[in-house]
């Protein structure tokens, strides 16, 4: 089957990392997902999300009236004469690009794992794609929420809403699954289907919390798959195996 890249072309089949930060050119445009956050002062930052080009710490004015701990997609520029400004972020002084917003900012939606199992489906609902999530194995860095992109058709006049539930474990296996479900709300406009292409945030941290012990230096990994439906495929898909590290 031929894969396809969804939204823009700054999500790929891959994982983000936290080890993914780096180098800075003297200039640069981009279009990326970013999680807001802020110092110890309380100055509003954000730190770039992307597989395609390093991630980043970045400041705007603009981003002053934003909510920390959520997430926007966001085109920005940066050059030397815009500088840098430096933030205090648990103790450091870290520097911040202080970029031009070059574009409307795109709010992200953030939804939360359910830590029950999912009801039972009748007629369970499918997506045409989904991506790879783009996550980090450090709270610190995002939070432990993981974004989501998929693809879908939806009756016009309706919107897709996508819900994740935590199965119960199985005895003796270490890999935990995670349903994907779809639902439609508002009233549809005839049987007309429009192909739709969206994004979310999921929060992991219930998953830590449930799974973390008291260790200050040992850890173990928790092996992640996602499991949902998917257009002309008659067999339930599991996702690939994602690695997610809590303390012991």
């Amino acid at each position: 089957m031929k894969k396809s890249i969804l939204f823009l072309t700054l999500i790929g089949a891959a994982l983000f990392m936290t080890s993914c930060l780096g180098e800075v050119s003297n200039n640069y445009t981009d279009t990326t997902f970013v999680y807001l956050d802020n110092d110890d002062v309380g100055t509003v930052y954000g730190k770039t999300i992307s597989i395609y080009s390093p991630s980043r710490i970045i400041t705007a004015n603009n981003m002053a009236m934003m909510s920390p701990g959520t997430f926007k997609i966001m085109s920005y520029s940066w050059d030397e004469q815009n500088g840098t400004k430096q933030l205090n972020v648990d103790g450091q002084s870290v520097p911040a690009d202080v970029v031009q917003l070059t574009s409307d900012v795109v709010d992200v939606r953030q939804t939360t794992l359910r830590m029950s199992q999912l009801p039972e489906i009748e007629d369970p609902k499918e997506f045409l794609e989904i991506a790879p999530p783009l996550y980090a194995d450090s709270r610190e860095f995002m939070g432990d929420n993981w974004i989501f992109q998929y693809s879908l058709e939806v009756p016009k006049g309706q919107s897709a809403f996508v819900e994740f539930y935590k199965r119960e474990d199985i005895v003796d296996s270490d890999v935990i699954k995670i349903d994907v479900n779809i639902s439609y709300t508002g009233t549809p406009d005839g049987a007309t289907l429009e192909k739709k292409t969206e994004f979310l945030a999921l929060n992991m941290s219930q998953l830590r919390t449930m799974y973390e012990g008291t260790s200050s230096t040992e850890t173990k990994k928790l092996n992640i798959k996602f499991v949902y439906h998917l257009k002309d495929r008659n067999e339930v898909v599991e996702s690939q195996t994602y690695t997610f590290t809590v303390k012991k």
